[in-house]
């Protein structure tokens, strides 16, 4: 072992870890986002579900045809999200043109952990989530 090559080890290790340090900073920060996901989904799903189910009873009547009237069925899916107690920063419920399919859609920004330190004046990180329901009638 020559006389230069005295601490080389100690510094591989400090590298390594610092390696090791960012690596585990950005899988964080990526299981983080990718549960707040999950979670937005969940709630987008039983929203959807529950804005489906608030149907123009008037027009179902009149026509036999199921199609969720869209003041109802807004009201219906803002109150399946409040009643999961999530406050999403982004909430918005949408009908389609047919005025058949009800479409939620949630988002929540969210912070960079460990990864924060390293990126400076960095935006947050939007998570979305969408799910979509159509009404049917069941004989």
């Amino acid at each position: 072992m020559r006389a230069s090559d005295r601490g080389s080890v100690t510094l591989w290790m400090l590298g390594l870890s610092m390696l090791l340090l960012i690596f585990g900073g950005l899988a964080l920060d990526f299981w983080r986002a990718l549960a707040l996901q999950r979670e937005l989904a969940a709630v987008a799903d039983s929203a959807a579900v529950a804005a489906a189910s608030g149907i123009d009873e008037e027009r179902y009547r009149l026509t036999g045809e199921v199609s969720p009237e869209p003041d109802r069925a807004r009201a219906l899916a803002l109150a399946s999200i409040e009643f999961q107690q999530v406050e999403p920063d982004e909430a918005s419920v949408a009908l389609d043109i047919d005025g058949l399919e009800v479409t939620v859609t949630l988002g929540e920004p969210i912070e960079l952990g460990l990864l924060g330190v390293l990126v400076r004046d960095s935006e947050p990180i939007l998570v979305r989530a969408s799910a979509s329901a159509v009404p049917e009638l069941v004989p």
